[in-house]
């Protein structure tokens, strides 16, 4: 082989090798982000559940949330 397509060669596989390594990085981001998403769905669900909760105690008569105890009590 010639000189100049060893290079172009060489080259193409530097290229491949960057381009690989930005793949794995980008790749590594999406699935940090999947499952940050993830969790605050989970978060969301129970405070959901959370406002349901205190939604029908308050349709069922059991007083106002102001009479309620903070969690920390």
């Amino acid at each position: 082989m010639s000189d100049t397509l060893n290079e172009r060669i060489t080259q193409l596989e530097i290229q491949l090798a960057h381009t690989q390594r930005t793949c794995d990085q980008l790749n590594e981001v999406v699935t940090k982000l999947s499952l940050d998403a993830q969790t605050r769905d989970r978060m969301l669900q129970r405070l959901m559940d959370q406002v349901k909760d205190f939604k029908n105690k308050l349709d069922d008569g059991g007083g106002s949330l102001e009479d309620e105890k903070p969690p920390h009590y």
